[in-house]
């Protein structure tokens, strides 16, 4: 029984020995048979003229960041002064506009109402001031007629002076009787007494003209009438401003490369999380490149750029250098990447397109490559640790 235990394992060892050769043998002739691939082609490897040269070197140990095409300025994000539904839109996305022209227009009826009823304000005091003016002939005439008044009664006063003194010089008996004298006494203080009432008139029509009298000053009557009218014309100048902040105008000439709203919607005033519609001038157009912190050493203003579109990486950008921006930033959009931290800080820099570089939009990401400042010598600067404790 063992013997013939150990037979059959014998023939099963050589079966699958013989199955094996034969499969290496199969897999060998497919092998040879089977064409080879060549070898992949490199991609092109961006390179950078040095400035002042025609001379191209290599760009793997240049700064490498990623640049955010922008328009020239940066984008104008377009809102509104004052809220309200959207009545027409005048422009769509692509289309240019010079400054001041209509972009979009908010329902203006209210504000015409408004404007409709400052204005009647304005007439009514306009008429008020020419009616106070209109008065001023009248009280200069009641002023000239109490001053007849006030002369006639001095002269009743002074003629009734003359006969009491004429009266006090007779005897009173056979020349004079005693009745005359009182008569002649009553006359006086009558006269005095109308002379007086003439004149308190004359001072009220003289107050009463100087309210209204322009001649010396503003009266104060005429003083309120115009204040009123001033303020009245404010507010139809408030009025006109409200009605034309109602049409949003171009702040510039540029592009509108974004509309957000459409007739019969509401637009909010005030700052937005997504603007109504933005504007940029795109020519020449900017590329705003983030350099990472560690890289900020190697940067040298001005230094020479050249980025490469997402895609086509034989389509380089050249560029010239604009300005860098003073204030180092946090990072905002990420890459992805295991090793980069949320709290990672940024040098912006500004870049300008050269015309006739490959078309990009705005809002694209391009790669970039700056040239970077050569690093000083490693062996000249390095103090071992070994050294040190020596």
């Amino acid at each position: 029984m063992i013997g013939r235990s150990t037979i059959f394992a014998s023939i099963l060892i050589m079966t699958a020995a013989i199955s094996l050769v034969g499969a290496i043998g199969s897999m060998s002739g497919n092998d040879n048979r089977r064409p080879r691939a060549s070898p992949p082609i490199e991609p092109p490897t961006p390179v950078l003229l040095a400035q002042g040269t025609d001379r191209a070197r290599p760009m793997a140990d240049r700064i490498g960041a990623v640049g955010l095409v922008e328009p020239l300025g940066q984008e104008m994000q377009i809102g509104t002064h004052a809220s309200g539904k959207v009545a027409q839109v005048f422009v769509e996305p692509g289309a240019f506009v010079k400054r001041d022209q209509p972009l979009f227009a908010l329902d203006s009826q209210v504000a015409e109402a408004v404007l409709a009823q400052r204005r009647g304000d304005l007439a009514a005091a306009q008429a008020r001031l020419a009616l106070a003016r209109a008065r001023v002939p009248g009280l200069r005439a009641e002023v000239e007629a109490a001053q007849t008044a006030v002369d006639a009664t001095r002269a009743e006063q002074d003629e009734g002076i003359d006969l009491v003194r004429a009266a006090s010089a007779l005897n009173s008996g056979a020349t004079i009787t005693a009745r005359e004298i009182t008569r002649r006494q009553n006359y006086l203080r009558t006269a005095e007494a109308n002379h007086k009432k003439a004149r308190a008139r004359l001072a009220i029509a003289r107050a009463n003209l100087s309210l209204l009298d322009e001649t010396e000053g503003v009266g104060a009557s005429i003083a309120v009438e115009l204040a009123g009218l001033q303020q009245a014309r404010q507010a139809v100048t408030r009025a006109e401003i409200d009605l034309e902040q109602r049409t949003v105008r171009a702040p510039a000439d540029s592009s509108v490369l974004r509309v957000n709203l459409r007739p019969g919607e509401f637009a909010q005033a005030g700052a937005l999380d997504q603007a109504l519609m933005v504007l940029g001038r795109t020519e020449p157009m900017h590329v705003r490149i983030d350099i990472d912190e560690a890289d900020i050493p190697r940067y040298s203003p001005g230094a020479a750029a050249m980025g490469s579109v997402r895609g086509r990486a034989q389509h380089l950008l050249k560029l010239n250098f604009v300005r860098v921006e003073p204030l180092v930033v946090s990072k905002r959009a990420l890459s992805g990447q295991k090793t980069e931290r949320s709290d990672t800080r940024i040098l912006q820099v500004v870049y300008e397109i050269e015309p006739g570089s490959p078309a990009v939009f705005i809002g694209q990401q391009i790669d970039i490559f700056i040239e970077s400042e050569r690093e000083p010598d490693k062996d000249r600067n390095f103090v071992s640790y070994n050294h040190l404790k020596q």
